[in-house]
């Protein structure tokens, strides 16, 4: 028997010790509930779960940025439904001014309110406007959507000319019409048609790109809920697995300190055999 060094006592403290850094692992584990806390618990895990992460957060932004694509087109699509409505106006005056029951004189005050509505058009292409900037513009209405979380340009990015759906240069080649005589009335028709046909393609092409824009958001949904399952997978804790590691590792350490105990008390037992 030594008193000197107690051994016994030793290895209880390194159980001890054992024991209550693996309780303290488990009470963050659970507390937080994740499987990795610190780099320690995983490197490789941890590194594979932060960069899911980041696609999680970007594909987050993605989705916003694809609603408000929606909310762009459905704000350039209204304005082309004013339009339409304001075609019809004209045409309504366009036939009314082509009649012969009417003179030159009648025909000049027809094409008064016929050049004002004109002229709306014009200024509504002009004017429609998006989070205080106007869709037409001088510096060009090429918009390009990120709508993907890299940087691959023909996967994660969807570009479209406004131009092509709202041209002010021309107004949809009605700019140099009038109802002053017959003849003009009559000819102004089919130029008309032809500006309401533009506009109802612009509406249909605008309706198309709204609808890509929810497969978008869509597809972005799916994306985000696999990621995050996967990310799940990897990082977060299992609450059954770690409640039982739990107990074990308090019952671990209660016994230690009881052997702990046991081991110091030990040496005193040779007092006896000195005294």
């Amino acid at each position: 028997m030594k008193v000197s060094t107690n051994v016994h006592s030793l290895t209880a403290q390194r159980y001890l010790k054992s024991h209550t850094d693996n309780l303290s692992k488990d009470k963050m584990k659970l507390s937080s509930g994740e499987r990795i806390v610190t780099s320690a618990d995983d490197p490789a895990g941890l590194a594979i779960s932060e960069k899911m992460r980041a696609r999680v957060k970007s594909n987050f932004q993605a989705e916003r940025n694809a609603n408000d694509a929606i909310s762009f087109l459905q704000v350039a699509e209204g304005s082309l439904s004013t339009m339409n409505e304001v075609g019809h106006r004209l045409r309504e005056l366009a036939v009314q001014a082509a009649n012969d029951t009417l003179t030159d004189q009648d025909r000049s005050v027809i094409d008064l309110e016929f050049q004002s509505m004109k002229s709306e058009i014009k200024r509504l292409t002009k004017a429609i406007s998006f989070n205080g900037n106007n869709i037409i513009n001088e510096n060009g209405s090429v918009y390009e959507l990120q709508i993907g979380v890299n940087g691959t340009k023909s996967e994660d990015r969807i570009q479209y000319d406004m131009s092509k759906f709202l041209d002010p240069s021309t107004n949809f080649g009605i700019e140099g019409i009038n109802l002053k005589t017959k003849e003009s009335a009559q000819n102004s028709l089919s130029k008309i048609d032809t500006m309401e046909s533009q506009i109802s393609k612009s509406r249909a092409m605008l309706g198309s790109l709204n609808n890509r824009m929810n497969t978008v958001v869509s597809s972005l949904l799916v994306d985000r809920e696999n990621t995050s399952h996967a990310k799940s997978k990897i990082k977060d804790a299992d609450y059954a697995h770690e409640t039982a590691k739990n107990l074990k590792d308090e019952i671990g350490q209660k016994a230690t300190l009881g052997m702990l105990k046991i081991a110091n008390d030990s040496p005193a037992h040779i007092l006896k055999l000195v005294s």
